[in-house]
């Protein structure tokens, strides 16, 4: 099994961070958007690692989640060349709502 990354830090860069990479559905499929080209130019997933994957829930959630996990996406725009790193997980913000104040 190959080292994601070269073995280096998996952390998206200020393009994708504060608000700036935004996504949607089309069926129940996720689709980001690339941060920089106008018109909602799709990201590729290059490549994919699970940096947490442990049983239980490190908070009390309602249901309660099984596991606690963290995947790291690394993503590309084919039109404007952007390659970075995007997380999923359920061991971070865990409610309320994001708001435009996150932006600079």
């Amino acid at each position: 099994m190959s080292t994601f990354n070269s073995g280096k830090p998996y952390h998206g860069s200020e393009a994708v961070q504060r608000g700036r990479l935004r996504g949607a559905t089309d069926t129940d499929y996720l689709h980001l958007f690339c941060p920089r080209c106008p018109h909602d130019e799709i990201l590729r997933i290059l490549d994919f690692t699970v940096t947490r994957d442990e049983i239980g829930s490190r908070y009390t959630l309602s249901p309660k989640a099984v596991r606690t996990f963290r995947i790291v996406f690394e993503v590309h725009c084919q039109r404007c060349g952007l390659t970075d790193f995007m997380k999923m997980s359920n061991d971070g913000r865990q409610g309320g709502s994001m708001c435009c104040a996150l932006l600079p």
